[in-house]
């Protein structure tokens, strides 16, 4: 007697349909033994690639290290918080600023209020405070600039980005867009921290409530504070020594960032770590805080890099017929630049430090932006403006905070010193103060520069700016214009430095600039110290000018007699002679 087919061990059920299909395959096999063949073939092949696929996949995770372990962890626990943040500060749900405590809701006289605020930070802080936080500005990228997005490194082959921001007695309105803005605008995969640095505020809304308001970035953002106020070279130094990100982006407390600022910029760094890397900066109105359309294009992009004169400040050039060969009119391409304004920029975080970081015996800020320029090129860098890079900035009406006496040439001299080599004279010709000014020890800046090997500020004009004019030997005379009549009084362009410009008499002030004059005796002209193209033009018998030096003579041609009195024809400059 049989048992059942219920009562059955499955074992010897699962035995007889695999014999069953045997039989099959054998029967199909004797009837297409060609086809058979081939199929078979086809099955082993696959199967013998997903072994090999999932053997390879096994192989690869088991030799992970566990410190890769636990930076894929890190990875992962940062584009959750981000992406949380995301969703939180999404514009489509607009997020204003609580003003209880630091602003006066009802004042009785809501236009002198305003204007009390404005000179407080000199932009529109009402404006400001009502306008949402977590605004998205749009996207001005050409779409020459979006195709080259195709050619980038996959995000996950770029470096990591710190951004870095420094700030005294800011507006929190303002300080809070320009974070939120990183945040919504930033691979949430690729912002590794945002690094805020107090540089001794005193205003109580960068106080506690500042505190208070970073709680809800759930420690993306690091509050750093000085005790005492120590200028924007040592915080932006103190930053980066926080920042954690493969890369460091330094910007200014009052700006937004553009979709897809990022990617160009890291994309470059990843290509060359000695790459230094400026963001096209537009303009956000101080008054209405829109974006101005007219600077969405902005000097980089319509065809200008940085330059500077000979009195260490920073001015826009014209791009130079070989750098508008070198990008082919392709303005998605990168300008190589000179100089830098300074405000806004990215590079390598360790090759920061290596090249020196900020000169820290500078004071407050001014001239760190032009020392930091000469150092990457002579020094073995590269310094871009990437015009597919976009980050808007508040230029503010006038600047509100107040710094030590004689900064200025404190730092252009400690710059002049280390990196200008024998030009550093054309500098003390244009600034005579700064030869008695106290710069301090420079002897590490120069060791830094002797170890890195550093080329000569020669090369740097011969290779790197060639356009830059460098005041000829020619010139026998140079400096103030006196009258002779009153000493005391003396020829200054009156603030025109574009021609056409009237000329007229100031009090001497000794500080060169205004009152900085050349003497050619070649051409027999006299000439702008900021501009070697700009010439005194006598365009009529009583009036005076600056024009562009058009070689001709006439108006243009200065005679000095004996005593140093300085004519066109019979007509003196203003009864002057040079000092």
């Amino acid at each position: 007697m049989g048992t059942s087919d219920s009562s059955s061990d499955p074992l010897d059920t699962v035995k007889l349909a695999m014999l069953n299909t045997k039989v099959k395959l054998v029967i199909w096999y004797n009837k297409r033994p060609q086809t058979a063949k081939i199929g078979l073939i086809l099955i082993i092949l696959c199967l013998f690639l997903l072994s090999n696929i999932r053997v390879t996949i096994v192989r690869t995770d088991s030799r992970l290290s566990s410190a890769d372990k636990s930076e894929s962890l890190v990875i992962r626990k940062r584009l959750r918080r981000n992406n949380k943040l995301r969703e939180l500060f999404n514009p489509a749900s607009p997020i204003m600023l609580d003003l209880d405590g630091i602003r006066d809701p009802y004042p009785v006289n809501l236009e002198e209020y305003k204007k009390k605020l404005f000179k407080e930070n000199m932009f529109n802080t009402w404006e400001s405070d009502h306008t949402a936080l977590n605004r998205m500005q749009p996207d001005t990228r050409t779409k020459r600039c979006k195709d080259r997005a195709s050619t980038y490194r996959p995000n996950s082959e770029l470096p990591s980005v710190s951004v870095v921001f420094i700030f005294i007695d800011e507006c929190l309105s303002v300080l809070l867009r320009s974070v939120i803005s990183i945040i919504n605008t930033t691979p949430p995969e690729l912002l590794h921290d945002i690094i805020m640095v107090d540089d001794a505020s005193t205003k109580p809304e960068n106080g506690k409530r500042l505190e208070e308001e970073l709680v809800i970035f759930d420690g993306l953002v690091k509050l750093v504070r000085h005790k005492t106020r120590s200028g924007l070279m040592v915080a932006r130094t103190t930053g980066a020594e926080h920042a954690r990100g493969d890369v460091v982006v330094f910007l200014d407390s009052h700006i937004e960032a553009l979709p897809g600022w990022a990617e160009p910029i890291l994309n470059r760094i990843a290509n060359n770590k000695k790459t230094v890397v400026q963001p096209n900066i537009p303009a956000i109105d101080f008054n209405t805080f829109e974006l101005n359309d007219d600077t969405v294009d902005t000097p980089s992009a319509h065809g200008f890099m940085g330059g500077f004169s000979w009195d260490m400040v920073f001015r826009w050039k014209g791009l130079p017929e070989r750098e508008k060969s070198r990008r082919r009119g392709d303005n998605s391409v990168e300008v190589r630049s000179p100089t830098m304004a300074g405000g806004l920029f990215a590079m390598d975080r360790k090759y920061f430090f290596e090249l020196g970081a900020y000169d820290l015996g500078m004071d407050i800020w001014g001239s760190e932006n032009l020392e930091i320029s000469f150092r990457i090129w002579m020094c073995g860098g590269v310094l871009e403006i990437n015009t597919c890079s976009t980050i808007a900035h508040v230029y503010r009406k006038t600047f509100p905070y107040s710094s030590k006496k004689d900064v200025g040439h404190k730092n252009a001299k400690r710059l002049a010193e280390v990196w200008l080599d024998e030009y550093k004279d054309f500098f003390y010709q244009i600034a005579p103060p700064a030869r008695d000014v106290d710069m301090g020890d420079i002897s590490s800046r120069v060791e830094l520069r002797r170890n890195l090997q550093c080329k000569s500020f020669r090369w740097y004009l011969e290779n790197v700016y060639p356009e830059m004019e460098v005041p000829s030997r020619d010139y026998i005379a140079h400096g103030e214009i006196r009258n002779m009549g009153s000493r005391n009084r003396c020829v200054d362009n009156l603030g025109g430095w574009s021609p056409p410009a009237r000329i007229g008499m100031y009090t001497c002030h000794g500080m060169g600039g205004s009152q900085y004059w050349q003497y050619d005796k070649r051409t027999k002209e006299i000439k702008q110290s900021q501009n070697s193209q700009n010439c005194m033009d006598a365009v009529s018998a009583d009036q005076i000018q600056i024009q562009h030096c058009h070689g001709s003579g006439g108006n243009q041609k200065w005679t000095m007699t004996k005593i140093g009195e300085i004519k066109n024809g019979r007509r003196s400059v203003f009864g002057a002679r040079w000092n």
